[in-house]
């Protein structure tokens, strides 16, 4: 039976709170076409991503961003999600505005985003993953146009962020939001630690050594209820693992607030778990397999 490590990481769209990882990625973060020298790639990436965002607004898009806003300064939020590949799974991506309306305007950029080299796993297999940022744009002195804020820091996000956590049975109703996060953090990652079968998935799959990543959408409902949105994995097997997960997951105990209202609320739970095995490569193991034959004769 293969051998498996397993990462569990919970994300309240653009917020959150992981682990440290104990993954071991030949390339840990995704590249942008010209980051490859570069020393610290993340920024590279914001940089880049953020001069390509701002080249494909359209003429009309900056005139309704700008006369719909109501301050001098624009953001506009992602979370990008890439495929094995290092493309833009666009269905599942997001790219929301701070001006009023105008959020549907902005999503064909995501369409235009171009393919990125993927993370790799020890076996340098590509690795599934996600990227947020926040673009700023400032609107210039005649209110005709809109200039790029270079490493921009967000004051605003998104109203999905705001309000009260849910509540998960053995969590107090008193903790702030970091710490009700943490706690709503380890309940669902002990959860899937205790029920992921990713020895059984492993085997009866073939996945081969390196990096998988299944990863989950769901909702917490008005009355607390876990709803399921999607599964995205690369193979059926775990899909159909993560869909079981997401069906089993204990309820919250009071749902999340919004000015006082129980709202529905959107999470995004990524497992990521490493079959393990020989790092060899096929090189290497067939030289090996050709000395053991020699020595027998």
């Amino acid at each position: 039976m293969q051998k498996l490590t397993i990462l569990v990481l919970l994300s309240f769209y653009f917020c959150g709170f992981s682990q440290k990882s104990t993954i071991k990625y030949n390339r840990p973060f995704v590249i942008f076409e010209g980051c490859d020298d570069a020393v610290d790639k993340e920024k590279c990436y914001t940089t880049k991503s953020s001069e390509f965002i701002f080249n494909q607004l359209s003429d009309s898009l900056k005139t309704k961003l700008i006369k719909k806003s109501k301050s001098d300064t624009i953001t506009l939020s992602s979370r990008l999600y890439f495929d094995e590949k290092g493309y833009v799974l666009k269905d599942l991506s997001k790219l929301y505005s701070s001006v009023d309306s105008t959020t549907k305007d902005v999503n064909y950029l995501i369409k235009k985003f171009p393919q990125i080299k993927p993370v790799l796993d020890e076996f340098d297999r590509g690795v599934a993953s996600n990227v947020t940022s926040f673009y700023g744009f400032k609107i210039d002195s005649s209110r005709t146009d809109l200039e790029l804020i270079p490493d921009f820091e967000p004051t605003d996000v998104p109203f999905e962020f705001l309000g009260k956590l849910p509540v998960f049975e053995g969590c107090s109703e008193q903790l702030n939001d970091e710490d009700a996060f943490r706690c709503m953090n380890y309940k669902l990652m002990k959860y899937i630690q205790e029920n992921f079968r990713g020895d059984l998935i492993a085997s009866a799959a073939g996945l081969s050594p390196g990096v998988n990543s299944i990863f989950l959408f769901f909702k917490i409902n008005t009355e607390g209820k876990i709803e399921l949105n999607y599964v995205r994995a690369p193979d059926p097997m775990l899909e159909a693992e993560g869909i079981r997960l997401i069906a089993g997951m204990p309820d919250a105990k009071s749902p999340g607030m919004l000015n006082g209202k129980a709202v529905n609320i959107p999470f995004f739970l990524p497992i990521k778990f490493v079959v393990e095995g020989d790092n060899k490569s096929e090189k290497e193991k067939k030289k090996s397999k050709r000395r053991k034959r020699r020595k027998k004769s």
